[in-house]
């Protein structure tokens, strides 16, 4: 008989070294007894018996639409009424402070655009002519606006040791999530995102980027289940140096992945509210 569901809450690693796992809060907190083995899936999916599921995807988008897609043809599991739930860390853009949570509104493929050399050419992106859109992904509206209302009180945790360019505490917010298998820094590439994301069918501005959720996304909607999708993500790093670092060396500098940690716990702490509401 297939395991009916409720929740499959899908972080993207559990074994990155030095950093912490996405998937491990989660283990600790509700001590999901049971396990599965999913053909195509490279971790079992634990679950408690009231129907929560975890199952770290991978990381990258290949890894988050194979894995998907694996649950979602199994019949060792019925996800029909499932909710599914993307929690992890992102980087975001320095209108944010560290630790901020960001709903996403919609999904944006970063890698569905085309590049041209620069500065030979005016522009170095412009829109895919032969996807026309296809890159662009709309969680239901209506459910990211209740879990805006749901989580609104939620206690956001911070520290004064992170780098910040705003002074403000954390903020839970909506917005568009840029997802992309390129791993990118620096102020020019993200003026970029931020046309890609002005000149697509979304609504709210650049928010957090991340490598997964394209491919989670792009999986739920070829079984028509995009509207049982909800990403969250807490905001763990800039996405462009604070200071007179080059992009290069802020990224690899030490302090850069010094809020994972708190982007990690608020992400957490703002799903559980949802997990909560839906068990």
């Amino acid at each position: 008989m297939a395991v009916a569901l409720s929740v499959v809450v899908l972080p993207a690693f559990n074994d990155l070294p030095g950093v912490p796992g996405e998937a491990t809060p989660w283990y600790d907190a509700y001590r999901p007894s049971e396990t599965i083995d999913i053909d195509g899936v490279d971790e079992p999916l634990r679950y408690t018996e009231d129907g929560l599921g975890i199952v770290p995807t991978g990381i990258g988008k290949n890894a988050a639409a194979a894995t998907t897609t694996a649950l979602l043809t199994s019949n060792k599991l019925d996800l029909s009424d499932t909710l599914f739930l993307t929690v992890g860390v992102a980087g975001g853009p320095p209108s944010l402070s560290i630790g901020s949570v960001v709903i996403a509104s919609a999904i944006l493929d970063w890698d569905d655009k085309c590049r041209f050399d620069y500065p030979t050419e005016e522009s170095p992106i412009a829109l895919n002519p032969y996807t026309d859109g296809q890159g662009v992904y709309h969680p239901d509206g209506d459910t990211v606006e209740r879990t805006l209302t749901l989580t609104d009180n939620v206690e956001l945790t911070t520290s004064d040791s992170l780098p910040q360019r705003v002074s403000d505490s954390p903020v839970i917010t909506p917005g568009t999530n840029v997802c992309g298998d390129e791993l990118w820094h620096g102020s020019e590439l993200a003026a970029q995102v931020e046309w890609l994301v002005s000149h697509s069918e979304t609504t709210d501005p650049y928010r957090a980027t991340e490598m997964e959720d394209a491919g989670t996304a792009y999986a739920l909607s070829r079984f028509d289940a995009l509207s049982q999708y909800l990403c969250i993500r807490g905001i763990a790093n800039y996405d462009r140096p604070l200071d007179s670092q080059s992009p290069r060396e802020n990224f690899f500098s030490d302090s850069f992945e010094s809020g994972f940690a708190v982007g990690l716990e608020n992400a957490v702490r703002v799903a559980r509210r949802v997990v909560e509401n839906e068990l």
